[in-house]
């Protein structure tokens, strides 16, 4: 039998040459992608440190890209904004960078093109591809569930950057812990009713917390704020049902000073919605309930979030509402969230 010769493996490609000068990366439009996003931007800038660092976002991700220090300027348009409203203000302000990044089709990546970006590159999804110059493509093997932050990693590493360094990941400094312990309370999520914990044992969660230490201050947070809608007001039903132990801010406080609010505080405990990756992306610890979602793909970043979860036959779903009898939310224990929030709270206030 003849003897074939030995298979040789397939060298890849060698990373996209990307332009030097301005870069400019179109940020995710989902609060939670954006988050997840950042340390890939960190690791672009290191990476391309003779390039200037642009951020494009909508106006309600204005104060998570502030605060990334590696940027070197954040471009805001309002969230509703239009491919053309885009690219008229981007000509305005006379950006028009040698290159661009898009993570997902939208108006921003269509702003890019429009005001003639000349190297515009992101992943060959559908509707994206384009307005794109160059796709980046990534062949993953089959593999278990990862979490989103390698979607955007694994674009950068493709470029030839080195993704996994501690910086890339690195929260800003937390201020002091408060000598009153402070806890924040989100008990609303922008995905849907399913999404929540009962009410009913958040209370019971915050009477058990209230026995075991002297004094605690309790402050309702949300992300309803910044021009949001009113929904269904969970906030503002847990505030009757605490009555006088919790001050509401759910309505009145944008995201820049509920930002501000966390780094103060000495923990959160919410359930799986926008403000967990606020509090992840300050360093807040916290314990996450979450019910629907898979955590394994989607909670926040960082040891510091705490995910509180039981795992029923019929979850991940992603489903609201619930088509059946919200068992994900209904099996989650009052003595499992108050586990995970004692943990977050030793956390911060360890050596005080």
């Amino acid at each position: 039998m003849p003897k074939h010769p030995e298979a040789e493996s397939c060298a890849d490609p060698s990373p996209l040459s990307v332009d030097l000068g301005c870069l400019c990366v179109a940020s995710p439009v989902d609060f939670a992608e954006a988050c997840f996003s950042v340390p890939a931007v960190r690791a672009l800038a290191s990476f391309r440190p003779q390039s200037a660092i642009h951020v494009l976002c909508p106006e309600s991700q204005q104060a998570i890209w502030q605060s990334v220090e590696a940027l070197d300027r954040v471009i805001v348009y309002p969230d509703k904004a239009s491919a053309r409203q885009i690219a008229s203000m981007l000509k305005l302000e006379d950006v028009a960078g040698e290159c661009a990044i898009s993570w997902e089709s939208g108006e921003a990546a269509k702003a890019l093109a429009r005001v003639g970006v000349v190297q515009r590159l992101g992943y060959p999804a559908a509707g994206l591809q384009k307005y794109l110059t160059d796709t980046v493509e990534v062949v993953r093997k089959p593999e278990p569930i990862v979490h989103r932050v390698r979607h955007y990693l694994n674009f950068v590493k493709k470029l030839g950057g080195d993704v996994l360094v501690k910086s890339h990941f690195q929260t800003p400094p937390l201020l002091a812990a408060p000598e009153v312990m402070r806890i924040a309370l989100s008990p609303d999520s922008e995905y849907g009713l399913s999404y929540r914990w009962p009410l009913e044992r958040m209370k019971q969660v915050v009477e058990t917390i209230n026995t075991r230490y002297d004094e605690v201050e309790w402050v309702i947070l949300g992300m309803g704020g910044h021009g949001k809608p009113k929904r269904d007001d969970a906030c503002a039903e847990l505030e009757t049902m605490l009555g006088a132990d919790v001050k509401n801010h759910a309505q009145d406080w944008g995201r820049e000073k509920i930002m501000h609010a966390l780094r103060s505080c000495s923990a959160l405990l919410a359930c799986d919605g926008e403000l967990p990756h606020l509090a992840a992306h300050v360093g807040l610890p916290a314990a996450v309930i979450f019910g629907p979602n898979e955590p394994a793909w989607k909670r926040p970043l960082g040891k510091q979030s705490r995910v509180v979860r039981e795992h029923v036959a019929c979850s991940p779903c992603y489903l609201s509402p619930c088509p059946i009898d919200h068992r994900c939310q209904n099996d989650v224990t009052v003595v499992s969230v108050v586990a995970a929030l004692e943990d977050a709270l030793s956390d911060r206030h360890a050596g005080s």
